[in-house]
């Protein structure tokens, strides 16, 4: 009688490790994985749409700074905005992101440039990096999600001066 409760105990336990290793393999990521993103506009001269882009990798990113970017390593969101500081919050997965975000004063749904290809409307990236002549990087505006993270992004028009 003792040796089939043994058995039992021993079947039971074996049955209980595999639904755990099962478990394991098959069922997602937990959401500890995950934190918030919280992104505040700064600098704000004039209303209209924001657009932004927060990307996974360098084509999404580099697709992002023409236009929206239709690349599935990239998040998109467009909201009115004001005359204020502004803050976007969300949740991400960990992992490396890049963002490129831009105010459409005039409703037009693009970033308006001049014959010079010069923006005219404001524009940011994350970790306030800007490119030479050109939007910069994947490499030189991504930044690491591991826990709750901030970008304060300073918005600009045209030429970038040194700060």
């Amino acid at each position: 009688m003792i040796s089939q409760i043994l058995k039992k105990i021993i079947q039971m336990k074996s049955l209980f490790l595999t639904l755990v290793l099962i478990c394991m393999v098959f069922v997602p990521k937990s959401y500890s994985e995950e934190a918030n993103l919280k992104i505040n506009l700064l600098n704000i001269d004039k209303p209209g749409v924001v657009f932004l882009s927060i990307c996974r990798d360098a084509v999404g990113f580099e697709e992002s700074v023409e236009n929206e970017s239709e690349e599935a390593s990239c998040v998109n969101k467009a909201e009115e905005v004001g005359l204020k500081n502004f803050e976007i919050n969300g949740m991400l997965p960990h992992g490396e992101y890049a963002i490129a975000i831009f105010v459409d004063a005039n409703g037009n749904g693009k970033m308006d440039k001049n014959f010079l290809g010069i923006p005219k409307e404001q524009y940011g990236f994350s970790n306030n990096v800007m490119g030479r002549m050109a939007a910069p990087s994947f490499e030189q505006a991504k930044f690491e999600v591991t826990g709750p993270t901030t970008q304060n992004i300073t918005l600009r028009i045209g030429i970038p001066k040194k700060d």
